[in-house]
């Protein structure tokens, strides 16, 4: 259930973020951020359940950077007629901002699905208390 809970929050920050940049700034229709929201929720899901625990936060999230940058441009090339804006331009814009998202995301994912404690270079389980 926390998986499940975890991929609902996914894709409510990536739609959120990619409905205000790219639906209220550019005008792309609902339909296709649904859909960006979307492809860009389950590939990178599937990348923070395997990437993420073998690195750190730092390269989690440099991926979904690279991975949401093409994602927003190569998919918005194909669902996106006749753009009259630099896919290139919005594609960046919505990476950073989801970039900043997923940073807190993959905290999220540490302390609340594998309940970790997180520092600043390794990830260690929480010892149990002795009485």
């Amino acid at each position: 259930m926390r998986y499940i809970e975890a991929l609902l929050m996914k894709f409510a920050m990536v739609f959120a973020v990619l409905f205000v940049i790219l639906g209220l700034t550019y005008g792309v229709e609902v339909f296709d951020i649904f859909l960006l929201s979307l492809v860009i929720t389950l590939v990178g899901f599937i990348g923070d359940l395997v990437l993420y625990p073998r690195t750190s936060n730092k390269i989690a999230t440099g991926g979904d950077l690279v991975l949401s940058f093409l994602i927003v441009w190569f998919l918005g090339l194909a669902l996106i007629e006749n753009p009259d804006f630099s896919l290139v331009t919005a594609a960046i814009f919505s990476a950073i901002v989801l970039a900043a998202g997923e940073w807190f995301f993959h905290i999220y994912l540490t302390k609340r699905l594998w309940e970790q404690k997180e520092t600043s270079k390794t990830i260690k389980r929480d010892a149990p208390r002795q009485s």
